[in-house]
């Protein structure tokens, strides 16, 4: 299978989302907390909504697409956020522009508190590069296409846009994640 890495554009984000809620289940609890309820249908209309607006909002994120080359069905994606040269991201300003769906103050309050500390180490990595750095956020890959070599690919897409700009790039991973 043959595949080619694009850049999301509005109208991929629904299968985007709702890729990446089927290899995450409910196995990952900051996807739980960053995407309130994406198991149901209201959930993923919600979630591939800021996923979009992310993609609107910060210019410094870009949605990669891994799509097979004959079918073009969306088999997987990453999410990279460049920040390159000397750039240091209005993170208030993006999260002002994306919102949220947070159905109480409490559990926008948790949600906060939790993202805060979950991103600390990376706002660290930025700051401390002054800027210059391209970091992994999101990469997930449809079940049935697992282990094909897909997130190989899409790793290796941040890696060399890191080679371009001369700069590190931070490649993260959550638990389920790290044995890839």
């Amino acid at each position: 299978m043959g595949i080619k890495l694009v850049q999301a554009k509005d109208e991929d984000f629904d299968r985007v989302f709702g890729l990446a809620c089927d290899a995450f289940g409910r196995n990952e609890p900051m996807w739980d907390v960053f995407y309130p309820k994406h198991w149901t249908e209201e959930g993923r209309r919600k979630g591939a909504d800021k996923m979009r607006r992310m993609n609107a909002a910060d210019p410094h994120t870009e949605f990669i697409l891994a799509v097979d080359e004959t079918s073009n069905e969306v088999l997987g994606m990453s999410k990279w956020n460049v920040y390159a040269p000397n750039t240091i991201p209005d993170f208030v300003g993006i999260n002002r522009a994306v919102g949220d769906y947070y159905e109480s103050e409490e559990e926008r309050a948790y949600a906060g508190a939790m993202g805060k500390l979950f991103v600390q180490p990376r706002n660290e990595a930025i700051f401390a590069s002054g800027g210059n750095l391209v970091s992994l956020d999101i990469l997930t890959i449809d079940p049935k296409f697992q282990r094909k070599g897909i997130g190989n690919a899409l790793v290796q897409w941040g890696t060399r846009k890191a080679d371009e700009l001369g700069v590190e790039a931070v490649v993260e991973s959550s638990v389920f994640g790290k044995a890839l």
